[in-house]
């Protein structure tokens, strides 16, 4: 049963970032079990996940329904990410070990791997993989209010949905800032640390506002 809700869960999030299911559709049990061929139990699971990771938004005596996130809302969450990410990745510099680093090596090396293979889930592995990268930073920061905080961030449909919108070369250029992150970190160099990780995220703002709203932001 669990496999059958983890199938339900990435299938109903993969529509919702692809945006077969617009902002606001009202998504019930028995539509999704007749679309799906599954029964209610996992659909249910699914859906409660997706509500904790907030693509999903739920109303008493309504229903769900996918999310609708606002111009506004989306540049608040990356405005927050890149303050208290670049926080971070600055910490990082400082604090990490030997071990944090060579584990953050290792994730870029699984990323670009991931982006060449190019499979049909290679966008899902690539979220997988770049928010275990945002938090492998976070954790060598040594700081648990601020990864906390970020964390939280970290799990917004905002966040989750970016390499959704990414061209294959928003792809590459994302490997190579987690590249030049790891090495400015690796070098405890906290400026250069903090100044690639504000441009990474701003770089990822430009490219979810493309991708969802069909432009790029005013400041670029």
């Amino acid at each position: 049963m669990a496999q059958s809700s983890s199938m339900v869960y990435e299938l109903v999030r993969s529509r919702i970032m692809a945006g077969h299911y617009a902002p606001g559709a009202h998504l019930t049990e028995g539509q999704l079990c007749d679309e799906l061929d599954v029964s209610r139990t996992p659909v249910r699971a699914a859906l409660r996940r997706l509500t904790e990771e907030g693509l999903i938004q739920t109303e008493p005596h309504r229903g769900a329904f996918v999310a609708q996130w606002t111009r506004s809302d989306v540049d608040e969450v990356f405005e927050l990410r890149c303050v208290l990410e670049s926080r971070g990745a600055g910490l990082a510099a400082e604090r990490r070990s030997a071990d944090e680093c060579a584990e953050l090596r290792k994730s870029v090396d699984e990323m670009a791997k991931i982006a060449a293979a190019k499979k049909s889930t290679y966008k899902d592995d690539l979220h997988h993989n770049n928010r275990e990268f945002h938090l492998l930073v976070l954790s060598a920061a040594r700081s648990p209010r601020l990864y906390k905080i970020a964390e939280q961030l970290a799990y917004t449909s905002v966040t989750l949905g970016t390499y959704f919108y990414y061209s294959d070369t928003d792809i590459a250029r994302s490997i190579q800032f987690h590249r030049d992150i790891t090495d400015a970190i690796a070098a405890q160099n906290r400026t250069v640390a903090e100044s690639l990780m504000s441009a990474h995220i701003g770089v990822g703002h430009v490219a979810f506002d493309a991708g969802r709203f069909g432009q790029s932001h005013p400041d670029d």
